[in-house]
């Protein structure tokens, strides 16, 4: 299947989360808002969660299309962010 299809097709295997939180400055939007722009075809990195810590987590984030942010939302209406 081509790839520029793949992700403008509304897919049955799109999720949807939902997150209630205090975050005057928007640092968590922004940091997923980024990640999704970071994470386009092609381009895949590892994001990495407190690498000070001997609980250091690493999250593999694959832009080949299978992970895919397709849209976000803040308040009900669409994020564009920074």
């Amino acid at each position: 299947m081509n790839l520029k299809k793949y992700l403008k097709e509304d897919n049955n295997d799109l999720r949807k989360i939902e997150i209630l939180l205090r975050d005057p400055d928007d640092r968590l939007i922004n940091l997923i808002n980024h990640i999704s722009k970071s994470s386009a075809p092609g381009h895949s990195f590892d994001v990495i969660v407190d690498p000070e810590s001997s609980e250091e987590k690493r999250f593999g984030i694959d832009g080949d299309g299978c992970f895919y942010i397709k849209n976000l939302k803040l308040d009900g209406s669409k994020f564009e962010g920074e």
